[in-house]
């Protein structure tokens, strides 16, 4: 990804673009789930990267930890939808 991507998926997703690229170095975002041109960003990898960025504002944690913490999240939230379907 071009320090240009970086830049506009910045803005179009009001962040910094060093948090994209903490994301993309430590493997928290993989750059097959990014768009490589001015493309509408896939609504998952946006509300990932938001909740990830919330979380570590609000917990003060690095982005490592709080890739972890999202994967969690995550895996919860799937095993709630199977739990809810097999009601």
């Amino acid at each position: 990804m071009t320090s240009d991507s970086l830049l506009w998926l910045a803005e179009l997703l009001e962040m910094e673009s060093g948090f994209i690229e903490e994301c993309l170095r430590c493997g928290a975002l993989s750059p097959d789930d990014l768009p490589q041109q001015r493309a509408a960003v896939p609504a998952a990898t946006a509300a990932r990267l938001r909740r990830l960025r919330r979380l570590c504002l609000s917990l003060d944690v690095d982005v490592y930890a709080g890739a972890i913490i999202v994967d969690l999240l995550e895996r919860l939230d799937e095993l709630q939808r199977e739990m809810e379907q097999g009601r």
